[in-house]
């Protein structure tokens, strides 16, 4: 009888650290489980999860997941279609309760927090779909993303994102539902960069782009995460992802399988087996 493969949680990489194999930040062991408090200055995390559970309804969705973030690293989660990814980002966007389990941002706790309050504590989501207003020019639906900032805040954040996406500084009067698919997402991910987050939520961010566009849209995020905001995306373009990315976690079927560096796992077979649905042999 087959059953997943359950992997203890690996070291997690130092920020401040040189890179190592093929570019890539080496690890650095970190206790496991994280001791409570204190840990963002200890070890660098801006984002913690501890044991989540959420799901819709009474059908549960996510079974006790655990990972971290590290402060100014790019990590990606990878895994099918129904995994529970999107569930997952939901939940830590504030969109979605837990049913148990904790979220912690810069060590601090964000129960009870809502969405707005997340924005404001330095977390943005760009959720899959982009979700942008249509019919507003694409300068109105950057402006509403900044609209937490000051008038000068908002026109230095969308110098920023202009220098990062120049062809939203050519369309700034153009309705955004005219534009093509990636000029919307480069807009949406620009829209959460104008409330000035510290990690930045992605969902799907390649979805139904072509090729050379996804080529773009990466070396946009490699961009923004050399800027210094930490990213957290999820995606099913995996090894592309895993070539930008610092640290890895495959989710399968709501539960965490695997996790390591991302060129540890570009060539785990692993993944090959969680994509084509094969059964994972302990």
């Amino acid at each position: 009888m087959s059953m997943r493969m359950r992997v203890a949680q690996p070291p997690l990489p130092l920020a401040g650290e040189g890179r190592g194999e093929g570019g890539q930040r080496p690890l650095a062991p970190l206790p496991n489980p994280l001791p409570a408090g204190g840990e963002r200055g200890k070890f660098g995390l801006e984002l913690e999860v501890r044991e989540l559970r959420a799901g819709y309804g009474g059908l549960p969705v996510l079974h006790g997941i655990s990972l971290c973030a590290p402060v100014g690293r790019t990590t990606v989660l990878v895994g099918a279609n129904g995994a529970g990814k999107t569930t997952l980002l939901k939940t830590l966007a504030g969109v979605m309760s837990p049913v148990s389990g904790s979220v912690l941002l810069d060590g601090k706790p964000l129960a009870g927090d809502t969405p707005a309050d997340r924005v404001r504590r330095g977390m943005a989501l760009v959720p899959e779909g982009r979700h942008l207003f249509p019919d507003m020019s694409v300068r109105e639906n950057l402006e509403l993303g900044g609209y937490l900032a000051s008038r000068a805040q908002r026109d230095k954040m969308l110098e920023a994102v202009i220098g990062i996406f120049p062809r939203l500084g050519e369309r700034l009067t153009q309705a955004a539902g005219t534009m093509s698919g990636g000029e919307q997402q480069m807009l949406a991910i620009g829209r959460a960069l104008m409330s000035r987050p510290r990690l930045l939520l992605l969902d799907e961010p390649s979805l139904g782009l072509a090729p050379k566009m996804v080529d773009e849209m990466f070396a946009a995020l490699a961009r923004i995460n050399r800027d210094g905001t930490t990213l957290l995306l999820i995606e099913q373009n995996v090894f592309q992802a895993l070539a930008v990315a610092d640290y890895a976690y495959v989710l399968s079927h709501g539960e965490m399988i695997a996790a390591g560096a991302a060129w540890e796992l570009r060539g785990n077979d692993l993944i090959r087996r969680v994509y084509l649905g094969e059964a994972i042999a302990n």
